[in-house]
């Protein structure tokens, strides 16, 4: 929803009414005519000019009613004074017990010093009006409201805020600079992680996230190796739609031409919580599901030839016990014993190694089936060229 702030406070009489004793009603009038507004269009500044590769930095300001009500009389103040025009997202929500709080975010610099213009000549105005010995109650809350607003405003501007994004590229050495090659153009990398990026040499292609704060320069905050033509899928191996996704990629990947065919690669999804101090984990569908897990991961990492045939048999064969599964699957009755013993001494470790690789690495906490083609996620496989003609993967998952 659109519209034009300005409610009931469009006069000067309403606007000068904040330090009077009407104060109070004037700023509930505001409030229910600004109650159903989420995103307003406010005629102050230009706007800033944007462009594929440098993005904006945003200036985010959280305040009261008492310090939004002043900053939009200020604003209407400067609008009828010096005209203009430009914009704003504004989003208003209740926090904690009794508390809205009002969140502005400006994409302009221009538009933050108007801003801080404006309200200091408010300021001054407020100022004149009132007897410093004589202070009435309705005056103290504007002036307290007026330096709380100032300083978020300074802060706000010290303190921009970057969308971050996601760029996939090979990283390059010229001269002393690393670069991201993409295929939108170069970027020089910066940031924390560079002396991490140059460790692992020349040559490597990667996804990156950051930001850019500046033309051809990315400031990296985190990064992951490029896992090419490989689809990463998690799951909980007792979810009937991870195990649906599971057995349908399986089977295209059996029926597709494509060549080279995609590497298919499976993580379990564990839950991590706090129980008398300590990280424990656990499985939405509890203890059986984390044995299986544990199973699951297991063959992976040390039988991968009989993964699929077991797969296919736990979808097929209910809690029937994994045992006889890997048995059927082809496994000898030593390699069970062995599987048996490391998730058992070995419990915690895999948990935690597998945990960190899918909740650090990759962000994922909850959802499965979850799909991550090339370290990128992706929600609907259909839209990659090597998946095209697969039928349709699950829309539903099993979550918390």
């Amino acid at each position: 929803m659109r519209a034009t702030l300005g409610c009931k406070l469009g006069s000067s009489e309403d606007r000068d009414a904040f330090t009077s004793r009407r104060g109070q009603r004037c700023l509930s009038a505001f409030l229910f005519c600004a109650v159903f507004i989420l995103n307003a269009t406010v005629l102050l500044g230009g706007t800033a000019e944007t462009n594929t590769s440098l993005k904006p930095a945003k200036y985010v300001l959280r305040l009261n009613l008492n310090e939004f009500s002043i900053l939009n009389v200020s604003e209407m103040d400067g609008l009828l004074k010096y005209g203009g025009s430009g914009n704003f997202n504004l989003n208003m929500a209740r926090e904690g017990t009794n508390e809205v709080v009002w969140t502005v975010t400006i994409d302009n610099p221009r538009l933050m010093e108007l801003l801080g213009i404006f309200v200091g000549e408010r300021t001054v105005k407020l100022v004149q009006t009132i007897d410093p010995n004589n202070l009435e109650p309705n005056q103290k809350i504007a002036l307290d409201a007026i330096k709380s607003l100032s300083q978020k405003l300074e802060y706000a501007q010290k303190h921009p805020v970057w969308d971050s994004l996601k760029l996939s590229g090979a990283v390059v050495q010229q001269g002393t600079n690393w670069l991201l090659q993409t295929k939108d153009g170069s970027f020089k990398l910066t940031g924390e992680k560079l002396d991490e990026i140059k460790s692992r040499g020349n040559g490597k292609t990667i996804v990156a996230e950051g930001f850019i704060k500046q033309p051809g320069q990315f400031e990296l905050i985190r990064f992951l190796d490029k896992k090419t033509n490989t689809l990463e899928l998690f799951v909980m191996s007792h979810c009937p739609f991870g195990q649906r996704a599971e057995t349908d990629i399986y089977n295209f990947l059996e029926r597709t031409n494509t060549s080279p065919k995609p590497k298919l690669e499976i993580r379990y999804l564990f839950y991590q919580q706090k129980k008398d101090g300590k990280d424990v984990f656990n499985s939405l569908h509890g203890e059986e599901e984390i044995t299986e897990n544990l199973v699951q991961m297991v063959i992976r990492d040390k039988f991968p030839g009989i993964l699929k045939s077991y797969i296919h048999l736990r979808a097929a064969s209910g809690k029937l016990p994994w045992g006889n599964l890997a048995e059927q699957s082809g496994l000898a009755r030593e390699s069970i014993v062995e599987i048996e013993g490391i998730i058992t001494s070995q419990r915690e470790a895999l948990i935690q190694k597998e945990y960190d690789y899918v909740a650090g690495q990759h962000e994922i906490t909850d959802g499965s089936p979850s799909y991550v083609w090339e370290s990128e996620k992706v929600t609907d496989l259909n839209k990659i060229e090597a998946f095209r003609g697969m039928s349709a993967t699950p829309q539903q998952a099993c979550s918390q």
